[in-house]
């Protein structure tokens, strides 16, 4: 520990971080120069070595994340309240990205000392030895132009080991900047003072100033550090959570398939999410009116349901009549509840509650609560009345579906994410249980509505897809999306061209044909976007620069059919549409693959 240029603190947190190398309390007070004997000092450890070895693992850092984020608000933060005069002593063995992340959560605390762990010597402490140089940084090059252009910024910092510019290029192909911050001789033992390692610290902070101050339009900056965790510690305490952009990290790794690469791991400095926009008068009106169709709409489906009750114990006789039955249905379809099998008689609508986590809920007490910002975003998508009403009648009859014999509650549900083919086929049932279910309310109500099957489901299915936009329309552009969830737009985009083709030859499309596409689920998948993991659940990059080798694969009426990128297929621009959340782009991109597939 050097002896510092600033005043003398009034005491010593002893923050031991171990992963690698555990280390005792002894062993940090014997790391401490004399001067420090005599200092008051508190002792804190924040040990991550099993979530971190998982998240290596896994490639999931979310788990290790939200644990370190616990351990800091239990153990280290009211130390650092309690004691605002003592300095923090680093001793830590911890992975790149952890001890980055703790770094910057310590970054306001005005004094941080690092003591390191020698790899030669196997001791805590600074070590000076002969004839070994002095580590110096090599000349940074730093732009001067200045550049308002969307986009993303590398630093590459090499102190420990190299960092190979190909390797980051293949996760970061074009960059608007590429900054390298490195020692002349990086080694694991390359520091043999604290100064040496600050001038380090110090350049990554002048790097991040000129990237927040020159490319205001940089969105995030992919850091790729081969540092010692010490260093890393220092570099997380250089970025300002408001005058820099978001940081993703990375970890080095290895796998049989791809060899060594750098997995990205935690993003710090992640922006809050943007603050909701008011909403107009007339948005509030309309949302009310809204609940107050889908009040009347739940009685009407009470009506049915009792009158459905009288004709069959079968849910497809009660939405098909006893003639259409189960005709073209598969048999795994029968065990699905009819409606007076759910909670809806005795479900209605809350017209008072206004803000509502996660847009919607089924309270305890059997009331449907929207949220006014959701419905907003509805009315977005779905301009007429008539198709939000509908859209809403799908939506609580889904749900309805789960809360049946499929018992999908939201105790039940859960961590269901984990088991996204699980999710996939429950969620198609109901969502097909929903979509009988509205056509035999139209087929009662609006019997003209109804008439021309074709159109009416092909439209349903616009509905429907539209609505679950709604749900992802809120905040920027993702940059990466929950593979099962695309793959549910994928299944219903692709019904809807099954649908726009109907019979053939010019046919009129009949019930048991549009009931025989519904009841097979189609089997279609996307390959080439980048795969990560994160809270257990399985996403795809959208960055066309993240394609490996894109594919499209269909198994249609017993045939494998594979389609790579072509002239009159894009794969990038399909995964452009999802990024601009545009459905119609989606279908079109689709229909290419579509037309050499059913013929």
């Amino acid at each position: 520990m050097s002896e510092p240029h600033t005043a003398p603190p009034a005491g010593l947190i002893l923050l031991s971080h171990p992963e690698q190398r555990p280390i005792t309390p002894l062993e940090a007070v014997q790391a401490l120069p004399p001067s420090a004997m005599s200092l008051p000092r508190v002792t804190v450890e924040i040990d991550m070595a099993d979530a971190a070895q998982q998240a290596i693992r896994s490639r999931d850092w979310s788990a290790a994340h939200r644990t370190l984020e616990q351990l800091f608000k239990d153990q280290l933060e009211p130390q650092l309240k309690q004691y605002p005069g003592y300095r923090v002593v680093y001793l830590g063995s911890s992975s790149i990205p952890l001890t980055l992340y703790l770094g910057a959560r310590v970054h306001t605390w005005r004094q941080i000392e690092v003591i390191p762990h020698h790899h030669v010597h196997r001791t805590w402490g600074w070590h000076s030895e002969p004839g070994s140089p002095a580590a110096r940084l090599a000349p940074m090059r730093l732009p001067t132009e200045r550049d308002r252009t969307p986009g993303e910024a590398v630093i590459r910092v090499s102190t420990s080991h190299v960092v190979d510019p190909q390797m980051t290029r293949r996760v970061v192909p074009t960059p608007m900047v590429e900054i390298d911050i490195a020692l002349e001789q990086p080694s694991e033992d390359a520091f043999s003072t604290p100064d040496e390692m600050q001038a380090v610290a110090s350049a990554f902070r002048q790097a991040l100033d000129v990237l927040g101050d020159q490319f205001t339009g940089v969105q995030r900056v992919h850091l790729f550090a081969s540092v010692q965790p010490g260093m890393a510690f220092l570099l997380g305490a250089q970025i300002s959570p408001t005058m820099h952009p978001a940081i993703q990290t990375y970890q080095y790794t290895r796998s049989q398939e791809q060899g060594t690469f750098h997995a990205p791991a935690i993003l710090l400095n992640q922006p809050p999410p943007p603050e909701r926009i008011p909403l107009t008068d007339e948005a509030i009106r309309r949302a009310q009116v809204d609940r107050e169709q889908l009040a009347a709409d739940l009685e009407r489906m009470k009506g049915f349901a009792t009158t459905a009750s009288r004709i069959s114990s079968s849910w497809l006789a009660q939405v098909l009549g006893p003639k259409e039955g189960t005709a073209g249905v598969a048999p795994h379809w029968t065990h699905l509840p009819t409606l007076g099998e759910t909670p809806l008689h005795n479900a209605s609508v809350d017209l008072d509650s206004r803000t509502v986590p996660d847009s919607f809920t089924f309270s305890q007490r059997g009331a449907w609560q929207l949220d006014d910002v959701w419905l907003d975003q509805l009315a977005r998508r779905l301009a007429d009345a008539p198709s939000r009403q509908q859209a809403l009648r799908l939506l609580v009859l889904h749900e309805f579906a789960h809360r049946g014999p499929q018992a999908l509650t939201r105790s039940s549900s859960r961590e269901i994410g984990r088991f996204p083919k699980v999710l996939e086929e429950v969620d198609y049932q109901a969502d097909v249980w929903a979509m009988l279910h509205e056509y035999a309310l139209t087929s009662l109500h609006h019997p003209r509505e109804a008439a021309d099957v074709r159109a009416f489901f092909m439209n349903m299915v616009l509905i429907a897809t539209n609505t679950m936009w709604a749900f992802d329309d809120s905040g920027p552009p993702p940059v990466e999306f929950q593979v099962r969830r695309l793959n549910r737009y994928l299944i219903w985009y692709w019904q809807y061209l099954l649908l726009e083709r109907g019979a053939g030859a010019g046919r009129e499309t009949p019930l048991d044909f549009v009931l025989g596409l519904l009841t097979h689920r189609p089997v279609i998948e996307l390959a080439g976007p980048n795969v990560h993991t994160h809270d257990e659940r399985v996403y795809f990059a959208l960055d066309h620069a993240h394609l490996n080798i894109p594919e499209l694969a269909i198994y249609h009426q017993g045939r494998l059919f594979r389609h790579g990128a072509r002239a009159d297929f894009s794969l990038t621009e399909l995964m452009a549409r999802v990024r601009a959340r545009d459905g119609e782009g989606i279908l079109s991109v689709l229909r290419s693959a579509f037309e050499q597939t059913v013929r």
